[in-house]
């Protein structure tokens, strides 16, 4: 696997839309409140009851969406409470024409907490419910007896809905980029030490044991950069990168920690597996031909390798126990495996 995948859902679920969550559980409960009391005195009680439902249900969910790995579902949730009550509101007896502004929100609303998909298809059911709703009790008012008024109201909740589809989008695809960026090396385009953490842990937690690490590191690097310049050094790391990408399994995870060091880790993989792949991985490279202009670069690596046998044992164990590995490589006149 010598490219960089998404993280999983539950480690990378956006933190904006926890914190968001949160305002919107506090607001709504707020202005429960003041509806609450408004429809009391005013002696709507039906929606009264309606109107302590659903602040009773906003307040119970504040200690929850603090620490759920199910945001989305809660949210989900949330967001059909509060829009049947709107559906509700608009239904009731004696209710005004402005209660349509909170369906005006609900776009907006679905696509920030919940995405394009699961938020375009809550208002693909409620706001057309609404809308019609609103046409069945004030379609008679004297303010829309013009077309136009209707026309108004249509046009402004389809720009709602398509505005806030359109950001959400845009808002998505920066994000991913960036959370890609952050995992990626830049010179090479595979995974970087960060990336690397998140992997490792996942394997523990699906617990893919034995888990093999090789730690690889370039012979004589800094002679290339001295010699032919630090883009011919570039070159022949793009082309180590390349060529242990075509080694690896499908399984198999590939980064570069930095400089002329790289990582593989490997999955359900014993010490003996671990040192196959090493030893192809190192012919591999010996066998590259590095050109820079009329000269040929021979390149050879040293890899150490270690083996995680349960899930006590940390990254940074695995890698230090590597490094020595590879550092004995080195001493040992370098060009081999050892492990």
């Amino acid at each position: 696997m010598n490219s960089v995948t998404e993280p999983d859902e539950a480690l990378s679920f956006h933190r904006h839309r926890r914190a968001l969550m949160q305002v919107l559980l506090i607001f709504t409960a707020l202005f429960g409140v003041m509806f609450v009391a408004l429809n009391f005195f005013a002696g709507k009680y039906l929606l009264m009851a309606v109107e302590i439902a659903v602040t009773a249900f906003a307040l119970s969910l504040l200690p929850v969406v603090r620490r759920t790995p199910y945001l989305q579902r809660w949210s989900i949730g949330y967001l059909f409470v509060l829009y049947s009550g709107v559906s509700y509101a608009l239904i009731a007896p004696d209710t005004s024409v402005t209660v349509f502004g909170w369906v005006l929100l609900m776009p907006v609303v679905a696509h920030l907490l919940i995405g394009r998909l699961w938020g375009g298809l809550l208002c693909a059911v409620f706001v057309p419910l609404a809308g019609a709703v609103f046409i069945w009790r004030f379609g008679t008012d004297p303010i829309f007896a013009n077309p136009g008024s209707i026309a108004n109201m249509v046009t402004i909740t389809s720009c709602s809905y398509l505005l806030s589809y359109v950001y959400e989008g845009s808002r998505t695809e920066a994000e991913r980029r960036l959370r890609r960026m952050a995992a990626t090396d830049a010179l090479t385009g595979l995974a970087n030490r960060t990336r690397l953490e998140q992997i490792y842990t996942r394997h523990l937690k699906a617990r893919r044991l034995p888990l093999a690490l090789l730690m690889i590191d370039l012979d004589h690097f800094k002679r290339i950069n001295d010699n032919h310049g630090h883009r011919a050094g570039d070159a022949a790391l793009r082309a180590v990168a390349r060529i242990m990408s075509r080694q690896i399994r499908d399984s198999d995870f590939l980064c570069r920690l930095g400089g002329e060091e790289f990582c593989v880790l490997l999955p359900e993989a014993d010490l003996f597996a671990a040192h196959q792949l090493a030893e192809r991985m190192r012919d591999a490279i010996e066998a590259l031909e590095c050109h820079d202009r009329e000269a040929i670069l021979r390149l050879t690596v040293s890899i150490g390798i270690a083996v995680a046998e349960d899930m006590a044992i940390s990254l940074d164990t695995l890698l230090h126990t590597a490094d020595e590995n590879l550092y004995r490589a080195k001493l040992g006149g370098r060009n081999q495996v050892i492990g």
